[in-house]
């Protein structure tokens, strides 16, 4: 899709509606993970799931703010 946006294969207005779709499609996955979400498995697990999702979250954001700060965005 990126390849076809920068060849100038779309027109402003349909980019508006491909934007507005690409929100409401992310929004409604996002939705149906939570709807399937079982507190009772997750509490089964324990912590370790929880501690090892907030280490990969925390280290995404520390390379995504390096490489920012490396290309001069920050």
């Amino acid at each position: 899709m990126v390849g076809l946006n920068s060849a100038g294969v779309f027109r402003p207005e349909t980019l508006d509606s491909l934007k507005n779709l690409s929100k409401f499609l992310m929004v409604a996955a996002l939705a149906a993970i939570g709807l399937n979400t079982k507190f009772k498995e997750m509490k089964k697990s324990g912590i370790n799931p929880m501690i090892h999702g907030f280490i990969t979250s925390l280290l995404v954001v520390i390379v995504a703010i390096s490489v920012e700060y490396f290309m001069g965005l920050v």
